[in-house]
């Protein structure tokens, strides 16, 4: 309680752009925002779907399955002044608890390739011994085959939620970078971004199981 107010419901986070004095910067923030997460959480649904039908990536127990990756849908709240009047907009989406990670970013950055993946946890598949984290970076991999190299969802970052009956990657504020102009926004590196990615992005076995072929 705080003053005397229950609080109800899951706990979300308000965000809100750094231009807040500038109408139109911060309408657009908000409107990017929830494009590419919307965006990204309909390719992860396509992504979860992929893995679940592909025949290496099933599991080798009944007790166990793949991770998901899971978007959160945010929304704008307008919230009004009552002394002066003014409204002000922010994004507002589920806090996600738990250790905050990222696992690839829109400038080539990929976790593991320099600091190391000691203790990482693991699934047994048909295909093999897998580390969870690789399906993070299988599914940049796969939204760049399945958009025909059109665009890529990267900056993937968020918690890996191993509270449930199984693991679910709770994902936020991702980048998607395209080939040809700038239509998600500012974190859009456009054709720099894909090359980069695909300069750095190193298949494993999710790739694999997935058939798709060498970004490098």
């Amino acid at each position: 309680d705080v003053y005397g107010c229950k609080r109800v419901g899951k706990t979300m986070v308000a965000k809100s752009s750094l231009h807040e004095n500038v109408e139109e910067t911060r309408d657009s923030f908000h409107h990017d925002f929830c494009h590419v997460q919307a965006t990204s959480y309909e390719l992860a649904e396509e992504f979860n779907n992929a893995v679940r039908t592909a025949a290496p990536l099933q599991s080798m127990t009944a007790e166990t399955k793949c991770p998901e990756l899971k978007f959160s849908l945010c929304r704008v709240y307008t919230i009004k002044d009552n002394s002066t009047k003014e409204e002000t907009a922010y994004l507002v989406e589920r806090m996600l608890p738990g250790k905050f990670t990222k696992w690839n970013s829109n400038n080539g950055y990929v976790k593991g390739a320099k600091d190391g993946q000691a203790g990482a946890r693991t699934i047994e598949l048909v295909s093999g011994n897998v580390k969870l984290e690789e399906f993070t970076q299988a599914f940049s991999h796969w939204v760049y085959e399945h958009t025909n190299h059109e665009m890529i969802v990267c900056d993937i970052q968020g918690v890996l939620n191993e509270e449930g009956r199984h693991p679910e990657f709770q994902l936020t504020d991702p980048a998607i970078c395209t080939r040809k102009g700038q239509r998600f926004g500012k974190t859009d590196m456009r054709l720099a971004g894909v090359r980069m990615f695909c300069s750095t992005h190193r298949c494993g076995l999710v790739c694999q199981g997935l058939g798709l072929p060498c970004t490098s």
